[in-house]
């Protein structure tokens, strides 16, 4: 099965996550970029409302592709804000696409029903990959746990 990770990281802890789990699974990795970041509140703000945040080019296309691996952490109860416009403007009809969580705690039932909501109609099998706590972790710690959570994507 073609697998491609894709993450957002605001910080850091996600993409650490993200190629972690891109290298045990063997997968390109692509990274979404705001076009223009902002700060704490005006994540939570946008992330509050919806509001979009546009994202630099990248390649949308995933022809050839089984599976999505996106990596995203959560603001707000919600998916980053350029990774729900990369929801919205990725070519994912018909793909696999399992959600990874960085989150500092608290629930991502309601972010996982955003991603699902987001790319309704799009014919996409959305599944929950795991969820990754990173408070007071290090890269290390980070890198483990991504490792960990491959085992389980693998299969």
């Amino acid at each position: 099965m073609k697998t491609v990770v894709v993450y957002y990281s605001r910080f850091g802890t996600t993409r650490t996550v993200a190629t972690a789990l891109a290298g045990a699974l063997g997968a390109e990795v692509r990274e979404i970029r705001a076009v223009r970041e902002c700060g704490f509140l005006g994540m939570g703000f946008r992330s509050v409302f919806g509001i979009r945040m546009a994202i630099r080019p990248m390649n949308l296309d995933f022809g050839g592709v089984d599976r999505v691996v996106l990596c995203t952490p959560i603001w707000a109860g919600r998916p980053a804000n350029p990774v729900r416009t990369f929801l919205q403007e990725a070519k994912l009809e018909g793909k696999k696409l399992a959600v990874v969580f960085t989150t500092g705690g608290g629930e991502t039932g309601p972010a996982l029903e955003t991603v699902r909501r987001l790319v309704a109609g799009k014919r996409v099998e959305v599944s929950l990959g795991g969820t990754i706590v990173t408070r007071k972790k290090d890269e290390g710690a980070l890198r483990s746990e991504a490792t960990r959570l491959a085992a389980g994507l693998a299969r």
